[in-house]
This record gives C-alpha cells, structure tokens and sequence, in this order.
C-alpha cells in the first residue's frame, strides 16, 4: 500500500522544501535489498545528474528563464535544481535557481484573464518550486493557485496533467480527488500517481501498481518517469517479490535515453519540450538517488 495521505500530505505550509523533502526520505530509509540501487548505477546516476545540471545551466536565458519564456519549461527546471540539492555548493547553480525564481514570480503576476484556460495549465506547472519555498519574505501562493484551478477545463484536460493538478490541489487542501478521478485514463504511471493522490483504496492501488510493473518503462515519457519514481519513493511493495529493483530499472533506463548533450528529448524537439523532458528526467533520477 502507499504511505502517504492522499491530499493533506502538503497540507502543513510553514515547512521548507528542504524539510519537506527529509520527510519524505525519512520514510524510505529502511530499503529491503530489493529496493536499493546498486554502486555501480549510483555512480553513473550521480555522474549523469550534474551533467544534465550542467546542461540546464548552458540552456537557461539571459532574462532567467528557459526556451525563450516558457513557464512550465522553467518551472521543471527550477525544480530540479532545487531537489538536486547541490545549488548550496555549487555557485552558478544557486544563481540560476535565484533568477529562475525571480523570473517565475514576475510571469505569475501577469493577468490571468489573458489566454485564461492556458495560463492556467502552465501556472500550476510553474508554481511549483514557489510553493516549496517558505521564510522572510515568502509569498503565499494559495490565491493563485486556487484562480488556476477555476480555470482548469477538466473536459479539455489531458490526462497527464491529472496529478500535476492534484499535487498543486493538494498544497492548498482543495477538493479535485473525486472530479479527476477517471479509471483507465491515461498513461499507468499517472493513473498509479492519481490514485495515491486521491487515496484511493489499497485493492485499486495494487492493481494498478501492478499494471505499472508489467508496462514498457522504455516507451514512457520523462514525465512517466518522474511519476513512477515518486510512486516508487511512496507506495510500499511497489516492485514485486524478487524481480528486482524498480530503482534499478528506472536508473539504466534514463542513462540509456540520456543524450551527448547531457539532456533528454530528441533533437528536432522544440527547446521547450527539450527543457521539460530533461528536467523531468532529473527529477526522476533524483528520486532514485535519494
């Protein structure tokens, strides 16, 4: 089963995303032998991690942000740099994290009503490291997140984007489970995440945890990933008894998909799309490390 509560996991505000973070790792220390991951991928995996670091550095604007402007782009990116860690010892990380916020937070000021249904959808990505942030000074974001979530068009919404609508629901305690819960939608991963996000029961949850197992983890996307990692990190016998480590798996998969660039994506992709899917196989890798 997943230990995690479905909504009110982000419900108390005042903890940092440093604090937040340890919890969640406090959780998962106790690691049967099936689930940790081997020296030799840790090693490639670490090694890989601050090359795609490296890679998101070279590819972050002259104004802050990521593939000209994109808000969703920089928000992934921002986030990735900020669960690395590494911004504190590493001094063009932390710069870029910095200006990476500054630029989030002017973009979130923009009027809404503009193109209302797609600022919405970029918004909820976006805000993501910002609402990981707390002390002196920081905003509270829970208004806006809420004016998004108004504007989300649940018809026109792609199913992929369910948990990420969750998760920012989630931070402000708002009630989407029931309205996105749609069984058989989407990719696996995201059903599995919209399940564990939704709480919803532990019968469904095994099925599904199943399905994800059995599926072709090469064929998803960098988003895919992130979710199965997190599903990883939070539901308990998530890889079945003796077939391995789903760390493991995961891990040789990103390294295999990892380009000479240091980023994830094709080449002919859009610098958005190159961005997200890099910094979501980030995030992903991050997540096994951990």
């Amino acid at each position: 089963m997943c230990n995690k509560r479905p909504i009110r996991l982000f419900e108390v505000r005042q903890f940092t995303f440093a604090a937040f973070t340890a919890l969640g790792l406090l959780a998962c220390l106790s690691l049967s032998a099936n689930d940790r991951l081997g020296a030799s991928l840790r090693l490639e995996g670490r090694m890989a991690l601050r090359r795609g670091l490296q890679t998101l550095l070279a590819w972050q604007g002259d104004d802050g942000s990521w593939a000209d402007g994109d808000a969703a782009a920089t928000g992934q990116a921002v986030m990735a740099i900020m669960m690395s860690g590494l911004a504190s010892e590493w001094a063009e990380l932390q710069t870029a994290q910095q200006r990476g916020n500054a630029w989030l937070e002017a973009w979130l000021r923009i009027d809404s009503k503009q193109d209302a249904a797609g600022w919405a959808h970029s918004a909820l990505v976006a805000i993501r490291p910002l609402l990981r942030q707390s002390g002196p000074g920081s905003r509270d974001w829970s208004k806006l997140v809420e004016t998004a979530l108004k504007h989300i068009s649940l018809d026109r919404m792609e199913e992929s984007d369910a948990p990420w609508i969750l998760e920012a629901a989630a931070l402000n305690d708002l009630p989407y489970a029931e309205a996105l819960h749609r069984p058989g939608a989407g990719s696996p991963a995201c059903r599995l995440a919209t399940a564990w996000l939704t709480g919803r029961p532990e019968s469904e949850q095994a099925l599904l945890r199943a399905a994800v197992w059995e599926s072709n983890w090469e064929q998803e996307t960098p988003a895919s990933w992130y979710w199965l990692a997190r599903s990883g990190r939070i539901c308990k016998n998530f890889a079945p008894g003796g077939q391995g480590s789903w760390r493991e798996r995961l891990m040789a998969i990103m390294l295999s998909r990892q380009r000479g660039d240091g980023g994830w994506g094709e080449a002919e992709d859009k610098p958005a799309k190159r961005v997200l899917d890099s910094a979501l196989a980030l995030q992903a890798m991050i997540l096994c490390l951990a």
